[in-house]
C-alpha cells in the first residue's frame, strides 16, 4: 500500500536499486504506526540472507540485510555467538546462524545456512549452455558453492534451471586432485514439466592426462532424485572432469506438458 502510494505519487523508479534501499529506509519507522494500528504486514526488512564468496584460493561467507546499520550476530557450528563486522572464513563443514538486532533486542526471523565444504570449492566451472534466465538467480558457480538448493522450492538461487539443454558441465580444480565420488541431486515434478535427466555420464582427465569415463542410469521414482557416481582413479590425481548429462527430451503423450520439451534443474555438484 505504502509503495503503491509512492509509485502513483513520484511515478516509477529509474534506478531500482538506489530508490528502493531509499524506500526502505523511510518504511521502517512507519512500521511502529503500522504495530499500533494491529496491521499485519510483510515483515521481511530485518531478514537475514547469505551469500559464499570466492578469492582465488579461499572461501568467504557473507550475511546482509536490505536495512541498514543493523547489528548482526551470528554462531558457527554452535559456537559462541560474534558480532558479525566482516565476511567469515570457510575452510570446513559449517552451519551458521544468525540474527539482526535493532536496539539490542532480536528482530526478524532466525537465519540458518548450512555449507558443505567439498573438493570443488575453489574449483572453476563452466557450463556449455547458459541456464533460463528466469532460474538463473546464483548462476553457474552456485553449482559448487557448497549450499544445497531448498528440498521444497526448485526456484531459489542455488537450484539451476535448463529448459530442454544437454548440459556439459565442466569442473577444472587449481591444482590435480584425488576425487572418488561425485554427487548431485535433480528436481522432478512432472506436472511442472521438470524431468530428472535417465542417465549422466562423468569423464575424468587424470594429472597423466589419461581418461577414465564412467556413465550411470538414474533412478527418478523420487520428487528429489539423488545421483551418486564413485570412481576408481586408481593412485592418480584429477585435474579435471566432464560431467554430461542429456535432457529427459520431449514429454510423453498423455501427460502435463506433452510435446514441449522437458526441464533440467540441478543442485551443488559435490566432490569428494
Amino acid at each position: 500500500m505504502l509503495a503503491m502510494a509512492e509509485v502513483t505519487w513520484s511515478g516509477p523508479t529509474e534506478n531500482l536499486e538506489e530508490d528502493y534501499t531509499n524506500f526502505l529506509s523511510r518504511f521502517e519507522p512507519f512500521m511502529e504506526r503500522l504495530d499500533a494500528l494491529d496491521i499485519n504486514y510483510a515483515n521481511h526488512l530485518y531478514d537475514l540472507e547469505g551469500s559464499v564468496v570466492k578469492t582465488e584460493n579461499e572461501v568467504f561467507y557473507q550475511l546482509t540485510t536490505p536495512t541498514n546499520g543493523k547489528v548482526i550476530k551470528y554462531t558457527i557450528n554452535n559456537g559462541d555467538e560474534q558480532l558479525y563486522h566482516q565476511s567469515i572464513k570457510i575452510s570446513e563443514d559449517a552451519i551458521i546462524n544468525g540474527q539482526v538486532y535493532k536496539n539490542e533486542l532480536a528482530v526478524g526471523r532466525k537465519f540458518t545456512d548450512t555449507i558443505r565444504y567439498h573438493k570443488a570449492m575453489n574449483a572453476k566451472v563452466e557450463i556449455n549452455v547458459e541456464p533460463h534466465p528466469s532460474y538463473n538467480a546464483g548462476g553457474k558457480q552456485s553449482l559448487i558453492n557448497g549450499v544445497s538448493g531448498s528440498n521444497t522450492r526448485f526456484g531459489d538461487k542455488e537450484w539451476l534451471g535448463f529448459w530442454g539443454d544437454d548440459l556439459e558441465i565442466t569442473i577444472t580444480f587449481p591444482e590435480p586432485t584425488k576425487v572418488s565420488k561425485i554427487s548431485t541431486r535433480f528436481y522432478n515434478a512432472n506436472g511442472q514439466w521438470l524431468y530428472a535427466p535417465i542417465e549422466w555420464e562423468a569423464t575424468i582427465i587424470l594429472e597423466n592426462d589419461a581418461v577414465l569415463s564412467n556413465k550411470q542410469m538414474i533412478n527418478s521414482d523420487e520428487q528429489l532424485v539423488s545421483a551418486e557416481m564413485k570412481l576408481d582413479t586408481k593412485t592418480y590425481l584429477t585435474k579435471r572432469l566432464i560431467l554430461k548429462i542429456p535432457s529427459y527430451g520431449t514429454i510423453p503423450d498423455g501427460l502435463q506438458g506433452a510435446g514441449n520439451k522437458a526441464w533440467t534443474f540441478i543442485d551443488e555438484i559435490i566432490i569428494e
